[in-house]
């Protein structure tokens, strides 16, 4: 078993946040500060992405330039990829980017 710090509360094993409920005691880790699994944790890197609008009314519009919108954690690549062209669908953007922050 793999012994890793508690993501949640940073391995304090409480949230002074939520000290009115429970006496503040992270949930995640039952209070221990760490937790225990069979397989170390994979890290997620965080990703900046970046897109463009041919739309001159969008309030996006960098006059052709990419655009950087938003970050988001993802633990590889193509799963930042796969984010990044599903919010391009959504948001009506022509071509997007991604890269690593």
């Amino acid at each position: 078993m793999t012994k890793y710090e508690c993501p949640k509360c940073s391995g304090k094993g409480y949230i002074t946040a939520y000290a009115n409920i429970a006496g503040g005691v992270c949930f995640a880790c039952g209070g221990k500060g760490y937790k225990l699994q069979k397989s170390a944790p994979k890290v997620s890197r965080t990703y900046s992405f970046l897109f463009l609008w041919e739309d001159k009314s969008h309030p996006n519009y960098k006059g052709g330039e990419f655009c950087r919108c938003f970050n988001k954690k993802a633990r590889s690549l193509s799963a930042a990829e796969r984010i990044a062209a599903q919010a391009m669908a959504r948001n009506g953007s022509v071509a997007f980017k991604v890269e690593a922050a």
